[in-house]
């Protein structure tokens, strides 16, 4: 006679060991979230402290970024000269007013040239300036804004460059620099420059004049933080996982019971 046996932990661990493995994982993942968000946090306070922080140089940036710093939307005072005649514009849209962020070349006097988004112009300005509401300002000049790394901006969808228009449709520092004319440092006595690898958006403000084109942008910082949804996103699904384990375990502890199994 063969007696069928009471122990149902041979047929209920393999479920047991499952969901210990997908608990883990979720709540690791929720963990993680977690320590994404206090960084993120870190980072916002860090970017909005230095909008109001002390301007730094181009100069003490480069040597950050050479020894691993994040410079990122750091506020820094330029001097030097602009070469307006080999402005470039990248194409954006302000609310729903299409237009252009005017992008001149600044030869700072330390020996950097630094590509310098001077603010917004609608779309039309680029062909018809407004007479006497435009800055052109020429000569020695101190401006002051803040580091932006625009690396990531490009997308799959990011057309390429209209070059003969000087336009763009991302902030191409590569392509930009390659389309300097020979003539940019004409009238420049100093050491040979180096192209900074950061652009600088200037601050409202942070040049001298009084035409209200191009526009600079508010500063503020603006970064994407939804780590806590997705915290709670994972550990309420480990949650779930862990009482459908409960519920189907117990289910089939009652089937065994009960010789359904």
């Amino acid at each position: 006679m063969t007696i069928a046996p009471s122990n149902p932990a041979p047929r209920v661990w393999p479920i047991v060991v499952a969901a210990v493995i997908g608990i883990s994982l979720l709540v690791g993942l929720g963990s993680w979230q977690v320590l994404r968000l206090q960084w993120k946090l870190d980072l916002i306070e860090k970017r909005e402290g230095s909008l109001t922080g002390n301007p730094v140089t181009i100069y003490d940036v480069e040597a950050g970024m050479e020894h691993g710093y994040d410079v990122d939307f750091l506020r820094v005072r330029l001097n030097g000269e602009y070469r307006h005649e080999a402005s470039r514009y990248v194409y954006r849209a302000r609310g729903k007013r299409p237009g252009f962020q005017v992008i001149t070349p600044f030869i700072d006097k330390s020996g950097f040239i630094v590509f310098v988004d001077r603010g917004f112009i609608d779309q039309r300005m680029l062909k018809v300036p407004i007479a006497g509401d435009t800055r052109k300002p020429e000569g020695e000049l101190t401006l002051t804004g803040v580091t932006r790394n625009r690396a990531s901006d490009r997308n799959m969808f990011s057309p390429a460059a209209d070059t003969e228009k000087s336009i763009w449709y991302w902030y191409d520092l590569v392509g930009i620099s390659a389309s300097m004319p020979d003539n940019l440092l004409d009238g420049y006595q100093g050491p040979e420059p180096i192209t900074s690898a950061l652009f600088v958006q200037l601050e409202p403000g942070g040049e001298p004049g009084t035409g209200t084109w191009p526009d600079p942008e508010d500063l503020k910082v603006e970064l994407p933080n939804n780590h806590l949804q997705y915290a709670f996103t994972w550990y309420a699904l480990a949650l779930v996982l862990a009482v459908m384990s409960w519920l189907f375990i117990r289910k089939r502890r009652r089937e065994f019971g009960s010789g359904e199994a």
